[in-house]
C-alpha cells in the first residue's frame, strides 16, 4: 500500500512540473493579398484594397479571393503554369500616421541577447509616412510573353522599394500577356478604372509606342528603354533604360584602330554593332556566334590577322566567356576585349580564367543602392547589384514616390531625370581575379 501511495505522489509531482504554457505568437502586420486565377488578362479593380467599399483590414490574416467558376475554360497557353494573373498587392502598415514626415516611436519591449549575455532593446519599426487615406497607388503593366523572366522580377523590385521605404501602398499587377495594341489598351483601361496615378511598364519599343498613344494624364515609367531608342514625345512618359551609346563611346577609349565585333543575331546585339561602327572608323572583322556550340577552333585556329585587335563582345555572358577563353587557347593575343552592360555579371569571373579576361573592360551604369534595399531584393531571389533592368525599375519606383510626395521625401537614388530620361553615370571596370575593379571615375 505504501508503494502505491509513493507512486501516486511522484506522478502528481511530475505532472505539476511539466505543465506547459502557450507560446506567444509573433507579431504579424496587417496585410492584403488578393489574387485572381481567372484566365482573363485583368482582374476587376472595383473592390481593390483602399478603394471605396473595400472590406476592412483584418489584422494578421490573408484574404484570398476565389475566382468565379465559368461555364467554359479556354485551352491552356504555354505560359499557363507560370503566368502572372492580374493581382492586387497592398501592404497595410500597422499604426500609420498621416504626416509626410516620420515621427519617432517609443521603443518596444522586444529584446535580444548578446554574446556576453547582456540584453539590448531591438530597433523599433519606423512609422510609415502616409496612411490609407494617402495610399500610393502603383500599377505594373507587364506583357509577360514578351519580357519573360522580368515579368516577376520587375514586380518584386517595385514591391521591395515600397517595403524598404515603409510606405502605405496599393500595388496592382496588370498582365497584358503580349504587346498587341488591343492587349495594351485593355490593360490601360483597367488601370484607369482602378484609379491608378502611376504606371511602371517594362515593355519593348512596340509597347511603348502604344502606351504613348493612349496615355495622356498618367505618369508612366518605362525601365527597359532609353529615350534615344524610340521616337516618343509624350511628356507623361519617363524612360529608365541605360545609354548603350554612351557605354560604347567610353569603351572606344580603350580600343586601338583595329576593331572586330562578335554578335549573336539578336536585336540588342545588332544595335550594339551599329554603335560600334559609329564610334570606330575601322571595323575589319564581324562574326556572328549564335550559340555556345559554335566551332571556335575553326574560327580562330591559325587566324593570325586577329592578333592585336580590339574585340567588342556583343554577346551573352556564356558566349562571351567562351570567346575570351578560345582566343587565348588558339594563341590569339587581343589588344583589348570590350563589353557593354550585358556582361557585367559575377558569373563571368567563374566561367573564365583570369588570363582569359585580363584585357577585358566592361562598361557599367549601375551604382550602389542602399544596403537595406539590396537585402530586401535578395529576399525575393533577385538582385539590383548586377541586373540593370531591376536596378532601373527600382529607380522608377523611387521617382514615382518622390513625385507622389511632391519632393518632400529624400530619394534613395542619385541619378537625375533629364529630359524624361534617367541620366546614368557610366564607368569602366576590369574583371579582376575575384571582383570587378573600377578603372575610370
Amino acid at each position: 500500500m505504501r508503494f502505491w501511495t509513493t507512486v501516486a505522489i511522484l506522478v502528481a509531482f511530475l505532472t505539476g512540473c511539466t505543465t506547459t504554457q502557450s507560446t506567444p505568437q509573433p507579431y504579424k502586420p496587417s496585410t492584403y493579398n488578393v489574387s485572381s486565377a481567372q484566365k482573363g488578362n485583368q482582374k476587376s479593380t472595383v473592390t481593390y484594397p483602399g478603394s471605396e467599399g473595400a472590406a476592412p483590414t483584418i489584422t494578421g490574416k490573408v484574404i484570398q479571393q476565389q475566382p468565379k467558376a465559368t461555364p467554359q475554360q479556354e485551352p491552356a497557353t504555354p505560359y499557363a503554369e507560370t503566368a502572372i494573373s492580374s493581382t492586387t498587392l497592398a501592404m497595410a502598415t500597422p499604426t500609420p500616421s498621416t504626416g509626410v514626415e516620420a515621427t519617432p516611436m517609443t521603443p518596444t519591449p522586444e529584446v535580444s541577447e548578446e554574446k556576453e549575455g547582456a540584453l539590448s532593446v531591438a530597433s523599433p519599426m519606423p512609422k510609415p509616412l502616409n496612411d490609407d487615406s494617402t495610399m500610393i497607388k502603383v500599377a505594373v503593366l507587364i506583357p509577360q510573353k514578351t519580357i519573360k523572366k522580368y515579368a516577376i522580377s520587375t514586380v518584386n523590385s517595385v514591391m521591395s522599394y515600397l517595403l524598404y521605404k515603409n510606405y502605405y501602398f496599393d500595388l496592382n499587377v496588370f498582365n497584358s500577356g503580349d504587346e498587341r495594341e488591343a492587349s495594351i489598351v485593355q490593360a490601360l483601361n483597367d488601370i484607369k478604372a482602378g484609379g491608378y496615378r502611376y504606371i511602371i511598364a517594362p515593355v519593348t519599343n512596340e509597347g511603348a509606342v502604344i502606351i504613348a498613344n493612349n496615355v495622356h494624364d498618367t505618369l508612366v515609367f518605362i525601365p527597359t528603354l532609353n529615350k534615344s531608342a524610340v521616337s516618343i514625345t509624350n511628356a507623361n512618359i519617363v524612360f529608365g533604360g541605360i545609354d548603350y551609346d554612351k557605354q560604347i563611346a567610353l569603351l572606344t577609349e580603350k580600343a586601338n584602330e583595329k576593331v572586330g565585333t562578335f554578335e549573336d543575331g539578336s536585336a540588342l546585339s545588332s544595335q550594339l554593332n551599329t554603335l560600334v561602327r559609329q564610334h570606330n572608323s575601322r571595323v575589319f572583322y564581324e562574326k556572328r556566334v549564335e550559340n555556345s556550340k559554335a566551332n571556335f577552333k575553326g574560327m580562330f585556329k591559325g587566324n593570325g590577322s586577329l592578333n592585336n585587335a580590339s574585340f567588342y563582345l556583343n554577346t551573352p555572358i556564356v558566349t562571351s566567356s567562351l570567346i575570351a577563353s578560345q582566343l587565348r587557347a588558339n594563341d590569339i593575343q587581343a589588344y583589348a576585349l570590350l563589353s557593354s552592360q550585358i556582361n557585367y555579371n559575377p558569373l563571368l569571373l567563374t566561367l573564365t580564367q583570369y588570363e582569359d579576361r585580363n584585357r577585358l573592360y566592361i562598361a557599367n551604369s549601375i551604382q550602389r543602392a542602399p544596403s537595406g534595399l539590396e537585402e530586401i531584393n535578395a529576399m525575393f531571389g533577385h538582385d539590383i547589384v548586377y541586373d540593370w533592368v531591376n536596378y532601373s525599375t527600382s529607380i522608377g519606383a523611387d521617382f514615382v514616390c518622390s513625385n507622389f510626395f511632391e519632393g518632400r521625401v529624400a530619394r534613395a537614388f542619385k541619378e537625375p531625370m533629364i529630359d524624361n530620361q534617367v541620366a546614368y553615370h557610366t564607368s569602366l571596370y576590369q574583371a579582376g581575379r575575384n571582383e570587378f575593379i573600377r578603372v575610370t571615375p
